[in-house]
C-alpha cells in the first residue's frame, strides 16, 4: 500500500512517524508542503513504490497520491495530472473519478484532500484539525495519548467496523463519505459535496432493458482497464455471481488474471473456481491454509501495524501467513483485483421489507448492534449504544424518517457497506500493490439502484448479464449448486424464504441463541496464534469491556485481540 498523511509541523511527531515507516518502505518521502509553511507531507509506499506519487506542477502547485486512481480513461502519472488540472473545490464531484485513492491537490494557493467518492479508502482527523491522514497507523503515531472509545470498541468488536465519524480510539475520527478538506484558518475543515450515488430513475424499462443498462455501465468501467497488460492483473474468485462476471469482463478488454482460490478440497469455492479457471484457459494457485504449519517466523506487532494499517475488519485472524500470501498473490503483477461489492445486482441484507417497510430502529439494532448479553461487561449500556448507532447510521444515509423500505435497504449497501467493510479490505490490500474493486464505484451503484426486489432475487439479473457476456459461461458450475439462469429449486427457494422473512427480534437474538445452542461453549483464547501479539496474555484492557470466557465467535475473539495489541503497544488508556 501506499499511505500519506498532511499534518501541523512537529519535529518530534514527524521523527516518530519517520523513524517507524522509513525502514521499511519501499518509497518515503517527507517534506514541506509547498506554499504551506506550517505543514509537512508524508507520503511512502510499502511493497510497490509506484503505489504512490508526487508531481511538482509548477510554483507551489503539486498533487500526491496514494492508491489506485483513474481520471476519465487515464491512470497513473497521467491521471494525477488531470485531476489537479480540472480540480474546483467549488464544482467538484467525482464524475470523472474512479478508484480507490487519496489525494492531496495544491493549487492557486489553496491545498485541499480528497478521496474516492464513496469514501472507501477512509480519511482520518482530530477534532482541531491538525491532520488528515489516509491510514490509521500514521493517524495512531502521531498523537502523544490515546484512549479507548467505548462506542467504537463495541461496534468494532460486534461488526468490524466503527459506523460514521466515531472509531475506536477518541483522539481521532473518520471524515464523512463525499467531503472534501480544505486547509483554512490554520485547520482541515471539511466540505460537504452531493453524493456521487446517482440512481437511475426507472420509468417502464423492461427486464431485458435492466440488464442491457447494467451491462453497458459495466462495460464503460471495464473499459478504463483496456491499456494494462493481459497479466498485470491477479485475482482471488469463489463460486459465485461476481468472480465470473469480473473475469468475463477481464476476458473482454484482453486481461488474463492470475486466478487464486482459497479453501481445502471440499470447500463449496474451490470445485467451482477450477471449473472457471479451466473454462477460461487462466492459472489457478489453489491455497488451503488448513495445511499450514506454523511459520518459522511469527509477523510481530509492528508488521501488523505495517502491512494492515493495525487492524482489519475480520480482526487478525490468519495473521500469521497473511502477509506472506498477499505477497505472493502480487508478487507477479502489479494490480490486485477483487469481485466484491458485487452484491449491488443482488440482495445483501436478505430481508424482503413489504410495503410497510421496516422500522429503523429495530433494522439498526438486528443489523449493527447484535451480541451475546453474556459476553459485554456492566459497561455496556444497551440503550446508549443503540442511540449512538442509529444517530451515525441517519448521519451516513440521510433517512430521517422512521422505516425502511425495499429501496432503501438496497440503498444502504453502496452508502454504508461498501466505505465501511470493503472499504478496510480495499486500504489493506494496497499495502501490497495497486487495487482493482471494479464493482465498488457509484457509476455502477447508481444504475443498480434501479433494479427491483425480483430481479435481484437469487441474482436472477446478474445471471442473464452473464449469459449476455458469455452464454457458455453461465453453464459453468458455481457453488450455489442450481442452474444460475433458471434459479433454484423449491427446497433452496424455502431455506432462503426463512432468512428473507426472519423477524427483526430474531434477527437481534441469531448470536446468543448461536451460543445457548453450540455444545462447544466459549473459545480458549489463550490458545490462539494472535495471543503471540501481545506481551499481557491476560487482555487486561479488553477485559473491562468483555467476559472474555464467553466469547465463542473466532472473528470476534480476533477483533478482541486488535485491540488489546493496539492498546498495549500505544499504551492506549481506558476511559
Amino acid at each position: 500500500m501506499s499511505s500519506l498523511i498532511v499534518f501541523r509541523k512537529n519535529s518530534a511527531k514527524a521523527e516518530r512517524l519517520k523513524r517507524f515507516l522509513e525502514p521499511r518502505t519501499s518509497l518515503f518521502h517527507h517534506l514541506d508542503v509547498p506554499g504551506f509553511p506550517d505543514l509537512d507531507l508524508v507520503l511512502w509506499a510499502a511493497e510497490q513504490s509506484g503505489t504512490a506519487l508526487l508531481l511538482p506542477l509548477g510554483g507551489t502547485d503539486f498533487i500526491a497520491v496514494c492508491g489506485t486512481l483513474f481520471f476519465k480513461d487515464q491512470t497513473g502519472a497521467e491521471a494525477a495530472r488531470a485531476l489537479h488540472t480540472s480540480f474546483d473545490a467549488a464544482r467538484f464531484n467525482w464524475a470523472d473519478c474512479t478508484g480507490q485513492f487519496t489525494a492531496v491537490i495544491g493549487k492557486a494557493g489553496k491545498l485541499h484532500v480528497v478521496n474516492d467518492g464513496l469514501g472507501s479508502w477512509k480519511l482520518y482527523s482530530d477534532a482541531a484539525g491538525s491532520f488528515i491522514s489516509a491510514g490509521y497507523l500514521e493517524a495512531m503515531l502521531l498523537q502523544d495519548r490515546l484512549s479507548f472509545n467505548m462506542q467504537g470498541v463495541y461496534e468494532y468488536v460486534f461488526t468490524g467496523f466503527v459506523l460514521g465519524q466515531t472509531t475506536f480510539l477518541n483522539q481521532i475520527s473518520a471524515l464523512m463519505p463525499h467531503h472534501v478538506a480544505e486547509w483554512r484558518d490554520n485547520a482541515f475543515r471539511t466540505i460537504e459535496k452531493p453524493t456521487p450515488i446517482l440512481p437511475t430513475v426507472r420509468r417502464d424499462e423492461t427486464f431485458d432493458d435492466m440488464v442491457e443498462l447494467q451491462l453497458s455501465t459495466l462495460r464503460k468501467r471495464f473499459s478504463k482497464f483496456a491499456h494494462l497488460q493481459p497479466g498485470d492483473v491477479t485475482s482471488s474468485v469463489s463460486g459465485g455471481f461476481d468472480s465470473r462476471l469480473m473475469i468475463a469482463l477481464f476476458k473482454e478488454f484482453g486481461l488474463r488474471p492470475n486466478l487464486f482460490v482459497y479453501g481445502p478440497d471440499d470447500d463449496e469455492d474451490v470445485a467451482p473456481s477450477k471449473a472457471l479457471a479451466k473454462y477460461f484457459e487462466l492459472p489457478l494457485n489453489h491455497v488451503d491454509r488448513s495445511t499450514f504449519t506454523q511459520p518459522e517466523h511469527i509477523p510481530t506487532p509492528e508488521d501488523v501495524l505495517y502491512y494492515f494499517d493495525g487492524w482489519k475488519d475480520d480482526g487478525l485472524s490468519g495473521f500469521e501467513h497473511d502477509i506472506t500470501d498477499r505477497k505472493a498473490r502480487t508478487a507477479n503483477a502489479p494490480y490486485m483485483a477483487n469481485g466484491k461489492c458485487g452484491e449491488i445486482y443482488r440482495h445483501y441484507y436478505y430481508q424482503h421489507v413489504g410495503k410497510g417497510g421496516i422500522g429503523l430502529d429495530a433494522f439498526v439494532r438486528g443489523t449493527f448492534g447484535r451480541h451475546i448479553p453474556q459476553m459485554v461487561t456492566p459497561h455496556f449500556d444497551q440503550s446508549a449504544f443503540e442511540e449512538q448507532v442509529t444517530s451515525a447510521f441517519r448521519a451516513l444515509t440521510g433517512f430521517s424518517g422512521k422505516r425502511l423500505s425495499q429501496p432503501d435497504l438496497d440503498y444502504l449497501y453502496p452508502k454504508v457497506r461498501i466505505c465501511h467493510d470493503a472499504g478496510r479490505d480495499i486500504t489493506v490490500n494496497h499495502r501490497f500493490s495497486h487495487a482493482l474493486y471494479p464493482f465498488a464505484e457509484a457509476e455502477l451503484s447508481g444504475p443498480a439502484l434501479a433494479l427491483n426486489y425480483r430481479e435481484r432475487l437469487y441474482g436472477k439479473l446478474e445471471a442473464h448479464i452473464i449469459a449476455a457476456i458469455d452464454p457458455e459461461l453461465i453453464k459453468v458450475p458455481s457453488a450455489y449448486g442450481y442452474d444460475l439462469l433458471a434459479g433454484p429449486d423449491f427446497s433452496y427457494r424455502l431455506k432462503m424464504a426463512a432468512s428473507y422473512h426472519r423477524p427483526q427480534w430474531l434477527r437481534t437474538a441469531i448470536p446468543a441463541l448461536k451460543t445457548i445452542l453450540s455444545p462447544a461453549g466459549g473459545i480458549d483464547m489463550s490458545a490462539l496464534p494472535e495471543v503471540a501479539l501481545v506481551d499481557d496474555k491476560t487482555l487486561p484492557m479488553m477485559r473491562q469491556y468483555f467476559n472474555l470466557g464467553h466469547v465463542c465467535d473466532r472473528r470476534t475473539a480476533s477483533r478482541i485481540y486488535t485491540l488489546e495489541m493496539l492498546g498495549q503497544y500505544f499504551g492506549v488508556i481506558n476511559r
